[in-house]
């Protein structure tokens, strides 16, 4: 009996004949690049980048809507509004942020 460890029979790669085609191929492409973004954690960053270009795009809106004339509404009225846009928004970046932060752990 030699020294190295076996995998587990469900670790270990079966391929059969027919596994050599196009198809394999780009599934196996596809897996390894997957790996290689799992490892770096590369989509936490890419989904908190994206909520943040949000956060910013989000608030160039109010700023334009706060900015613009709107006759007929109060002041009240339109800080009505923006937060109700703005509200949920934010709590999905709370969320999201608490998460990446916590996920770096």
């Amino acid at each position: 009996m030699d020294d190295v460890a076996q995998p587990a029979v469900s670790q270990q790669p079966h391929n059969r004949q027919t596994d050599d085609g196009l198809w394999h191929t780009v599934a196996l492409r596809l897996s390894q690049t997957w790996d290689f973004v799992d490892r770096r954690d590369i989509d936490k960053h890419l989904v908190s980048l994206f909520i943040m270009l949000g956060t910013v795009k989000l608030t160039a809106w109010a700023m334009r809507f706060a900015g613009a004339p709107h006759p007929g509404m109060s002041g009240t009225d339109m800080a009505a509004i923006i937060a109700s846009v703005t509200g949920p928004y934010m709590a999905l970046q709370a969320a999201a942020i608490g998460f990446y932060f916590n996920s770096r752990r």
